[in-house]
């Protein structure tokens, strides 16, 4: 490596802040490392190579009727599944199912001292000591470099659809979220827009749909009397624009893990930094469109404020971990576990 000392590791780039964030450090690529090693339809279970696209795994899950249901982003962008694991990325779909790391089963990982680590196994109960998949989520490189995963997988639902309700003001929209989340339905996603539009999605048999429909208006009147609830036709491209972003514009595009508790507070701060918010997960995940002209300081010292921490996913930044750290003890211990040597550029 020269005289650089780190060791950064790419894939596709589509968390553009990620990609870019150590420019004095040598970059990895491992983009062309790429391709399903395993796929066991009857176990529910696939193993790929860290640097494999995930909508060729959609496509390979595809062909036996699966799909990852957690709804991982950036998929039309060209993201990777090690990419998504080392930025520890879920979707929408992680309110039912459960998120990205409900699903990674094992790991393969070169550590700081060039050795070929694997953890995990394909049971949920395998390990002692550290939990190494789990560990992987969100690590950013900083731990090692990711060349294999292995997740498990759902069988692809016979039926989808999409409602949008429309309420009064935002505080009416969070307090009818929390209604439809303590329901007995089991809704696949629950979105709330900072203008108090809500997007939910049912998945499942047909004949189960309509009947959650029926029962979400009762649930809807009772409620909320002025809120309204009608079926989206076309509901891909609202999906989609939550998945890859494009809601967000030119902006920075920042992630943020929420608890539903903070939820109005977090609003009202936002409202006053005129922002686009999203609220995903029933409030458990925050996306923000942070504006390019205005210094990303400004959002860490709000998060800050409000006692968490965020990812600056795309646009200029400085560094893209923000606001609070609360783990960083763990993670140091960690880090000297893996890499010792500290070889792996990141951010802890």
């Amino acid at each position: 490596a020269g005289s650089h000392r780190f060791l950064h590791v790419v894939g596709a780039g589509t968390k553009t802040t990620m990609a870019s964030a150590h420019p004095d450090a040598v970059q990895l690529d491992l983009s062309a490392l790429s391709g399903v090693v395993d796929h066991q339809p009857s176990e529910f279970l696939i193993t790929a190579l860290a640097g494999t696209p995930l909508r060729d795994l959609d496509a390979a899950l595809a062909l036996h009727g699966q799909y990852l249901p957690f709804d991982p982003p950036l998929v039309s962008r060209g993201a990777t599944i090690g990419g998504t694991v080392a930025a520890g990325l879920s979707g929408p779909g992680r309110l039912r199912y459960g998120g990205l790391r409900d699903f990674l089963m094992a790991i393969r990982l070169v550590d700081g001292q060039a050795n070929l680590v694997f953890g995990g196994g394909k049971v949920v109960k395998n390990a002692a000591g550290y939990d190494l998949p789990k560990l992987m989520i969100g690590s950013a490189g900083y731990f090692g470099a990711i060349v294999e995963v292995t997740l498990k997988v759902f069988p692809r639902p016979k039926a989808e659809a999409t409602f949008a309700v429309t309420t009064a003001s935002f505080e009416s929209a969070a307090r009818l979220q929390s209604q439809l989340v303590r329901s007995p339905l089991e809704w696949t996603a629950i979105d709330l827009s900072g203008g108090g539009n809500i997007w939910v999605r049912v998945s499942g048999e047909p004949d189960a749909i309509s009947v959650i429909e029926r029962r979400a208006v009762e649930i809807i009147a009772a409620c909320d009397p002025v809120a309204r609830m009608t079926v989206v036709d076309e509901p891909t491209s609202i999906w989609r624009s939550i998945e890859d972003g494009s809601w967000a514009g030119e902006d920075r595009w920042v992630r943020v893990a929420l608890a539903p508790s903070k939820l109005l507070a977090v609003e009202n701060s936002l409202v006053e930094a005129v922002v686009p918010r999203r609220y995903s997960a029933a409030g458990n995940l925050l996306w923000i469109a942070w504006p390019m002209e205005r210094p990303i300081g400004q959002l860490d010292d709000l998060l800050r404020y409000h006692e968490l921490g965020g990812t600056v996913l795309r646009g200029d930044a400085s560094r893209y971990r923000i606001g609070v750290r609360p783990s960083a003890a763990m993670v140091r211990r960690v880090k000297q576990s893996l890499d010792p040597g500290n070889r792996w550029a990141g951010c802890p």
